[in-house]
């Protein structure tokens, strides 16, 4: 008779963003350190660590919002209260994990109001009637699939942010929202799953097509950057922002 032979039952390991290792390394090397006491450089850190300096100050960023570290600007990282994660009373690698979202969605929104208030100025001066009628399709489908599935959804929606860049006619500036389109991804899971915010989404995108197409220029900036601003708002309400 044949031996039976039997698998453990596995479930997939979570991938881990590097920053959150590199922010728990951290967390672990401040407790030894009294309040006031100053974080190494960036430049430093990057070096003892192995890492690039994006992921340091990601890191860095999501421990200040924690309120591990405080930062300040032209002077550098000074340690706060490095017990701050346990106190919370959370679980701390997820109050961790949490306090990294909001530190990037914060910049994420910055980033944002720079580069693509900007854009929906340039759009309405410069849209061709070809720029306006793959808008014009964009918000047709992202109609049609109100009520579908989310990737789905969040193709056709984050299509726009491209298109409308693209009617912009400035390759760095639409290279630019393309790249935002990771962390449009990352947090839409959350924000689409509030009740109503799909339909908010797409007459927030129609009223920035229609100042497009009327190519009223500060029309559109203005729309873009309540659109940007709400949209952080809806991101606090999840806990991403």
């Amino acid at each position: 008779m044949a031996a039976s032979s039997s698998r453990p039952s596995l479930s997939r390991a979570p991938r881990r963003k590097l920053s959150e290792t590199v922010a728990e390394q951290l967390l672990e090397a401040f407790r030894a350190l009294p309040p006031g006491t100053k974080v190494p450089s960036e430049r430093e850190l990057t070096l003892d660590l192995g890492v690039g300096r994006t992921t340091v100050r990601e890191a860095l960023n999501g421990l200040a919002m924690l309120g591990v570290v405080e930062i300040r600007h032209g002077q550098g990282a000074f340690v706060k209260a490095p017990h701050a994660a346990e106190a919370s009373g959370q679980d701390p690698h997820a109050a961790l994990t949490a306090a990294l979202e909001r530190g990037v969605t914060r910049e994420f929104i910055e980033a944002r109001l720079l580069v693509e208030v900007e854009v929906a100025r340039l759009a309405a001066q410069r849209r061709t009637d070809e720029d306006l009628r793959q808008i014009e399709s964009a918000l047709a489908e992202q109609k049609r699939t109100q009520a579908g599935p989310l990737d789905e959804l969040l193709s056709v929606a984050t299509s726009f942010n491209v298109l409308l860049a693209e009617a912009a006619h400035n390759e760095v500036l639409a290279g630019m929202t393309r790249s935002f389109i990771s962390l449009m991804y990352e947090r839409a899971p959350k924000v689409y799953a509030l009740e109503g915010f799909p339909a908010w989404d797409l007459l927030e995108h129609q009223g920035l097509y229609e100042a497009v197409r009327a190519q009223d220029t500060d029309l559109a900036a203005e729309r873009m950057r309540r659109h940007i601003v709400e949209l952080f708002e809806h991101y606090r309400r999840v806990g991403s922002g």
